[in-house]
């Protein structure tokens, strides 16, 4: 009989744990790391939501066998200190902390030439070290007076509190004191935005913690190389639902690559979805568990990303409505990564008479939806290339958005008419 290994022991998208089996390689990444850790300065790893930051230093830190431990900088928001994070995590821990000591002597007295013994005891209290120097010191008892880490995550949010920034450039320069650099410690700060010095120019540590801290290389979304390894792990050699020879295979990597556009938590979340289609069938996979899996995965977060896509949208009525264009067009390229002369071209298929001897500005669009609050696109590393913040919403702009036959204008669905997915996707 058949044993069919459940899924999400094998796609793991949001386990803390590095899932060894699955881990995809990152060379550039991985080098660009390591180069760091060998000077002296304090990291930054930077990239967007789901890139694979967690895994990427976990694993490389694993390798080297340097110890770490992992602080949430969205507790230190909650709690309204860095310190007091420190002090939670403290407290988090089973182990029994020493904070004083017994000390007993043995007293002789004479008393009328008579001799006796009395025992005499004295409790000393040491004084108990602050949060981070005793975070320090416990990095440094495990990591046996070697170098360690202290990973701060999640710097983006505290990144709109000028008290917690401070306070963590100041806790920056601190490692520097004598005091603190006999633990040696040194920082991994973890976060989505860029350019991480320049929200700390309005601290006055600014200058000072802007020469300790040296950014790696984005963590950008897998290459289709690693996507597709990612995949046939999986599939084929961890479950074992597709045969390493058949064709099928690339079908499906060809397939995931365009409905996660490459980001790997998404990938992970998809190919879960998609593993239990055959394995609550408890058969191979199927062609058409694809559709199935698309369908439950964009239900899943549809009313965010349609309400996502609708705020990106023209907001009054226009001759033209190009940036709506813009926006189906997007949803119809097949390109994970795109440039504005991509999305012009086709354009201009879907929209002949409107386009026809007209400027478009279609880079001039494309950067304002990068630009909003919550942006349906971003710039990749590359800079003049953009890519879907989520992939879902590429799926979303598919389902709520069709052309006019009449006027080449965009007509947009309404949430609650979109009962059969099915027939917008395919």
């Amino acid at each position: 009989m058949v044993t069919f290994k459940d899924p999400e022991e094998v796609f793991t998208p949001r386990s803390p744990k590095v899932n060894e089996v699955m881990y995809i390689s990152r060379p550039d990444l991985e080098e660009s790391l390591i180069g760091v850790l060998r000077g002296t300065k304090h990291l930054i790893v930077h990239g967007e939501s789901g890139s694979g930051k967690s895994w990427l230093y976990k694993k490389v830190l694993k390798d080297k066998g340097i110890k770490y431990e992992v602080i949430n900088l969205a507790n230190a928001a909650r709690r309204g200190s860095i310190n007091q994070a420190f002090q939670d995590f403290l407290d988090s821990q089973t182990e029994t902390v020493r904070t004083g000591y017994s000390e007993s002597k043995n007293v002789t007295l004479g008393i009328l030439g008579a001799n006796s013994q009395l025992d005499h005891t004295n409790h000393f209290t040491s004084p108990p070290k602050e949060p981070f120097e005793e975070l320090l010191k416990r990095l440094n008892s495990i990591s046996k007076n070697k170098k360690s880490i202290l990973v701060l995550d999640n710097l983006e949010s505290i990144l709109d509190d000028k008290t917690l920034l401070s306070e963590l450039a100041n806790l920056v320069t601190l490692l520097d004191d004598e005091i603190y650099s006999q633990y040696k410690v040194r920082f991994i700060i973890v976060g989505v935005p860029n350019d991480i010095g320049r929200y700390f120019s309005a601290t006055p540590s600014f200058t000072t913690v802007d020469n300790r801290l040296s950014e790696v290389k984005e963590v950008f979304r897998f290459t289709e190389r690693q996507t597709k390894e990612l995949v046939f792990k999986g599939f084929v050699q961890e479950l074992g639902l597709i045969q390493a020879k058949d064709p099928f295979i690339e079908e499906v990597s060809e397939h995931v690559v365009w409905v996660t556009d490459r980001i790997p938590q998404r990938i992970h979340e998809y190919c879960a979805q998609l593993a239990w289609e055959a394995v609550d069938k408890k058969r191979d996979l199927m062609k058409s568990d694809l559709k199935v899996a698309d369908r439950k995965w964009l239900e899943a977060s549809l009313n965010k990303a349609y309400l996502t896509v609708a705020a990106s949208m023209n907001e009054k009525v226009t001759k033209v409505q190009r940036k709506n264009q813009v926006i189906y067009t997007l949803g119809q390229t097949t390109k994970s990564g795109f440039r504005y002369s991509d999305i012009e071209a086709e354009l201009k298929q879907y929209f002949p008479r409107s386009t026809e001897d007209t400027q478009l500005n279609i880079s001039g669009v494309l950067s304002s939806l990068a630009a909003q609050e919550h942006p349906l696109i971003r710039r990749s590393p590359k800079g003049d290339v953009y890519v879907f913040s989520n992939p879902v919403y590429k799926m979303c702009i598919r389902c709520m958005l069709k052309i006019s036959d009449k006027d080449e204008k965009i007509i947009q669905r309404e949430l609650h008419t979109l009962n059969d997915l099915d027939e917008y996707l395919y």
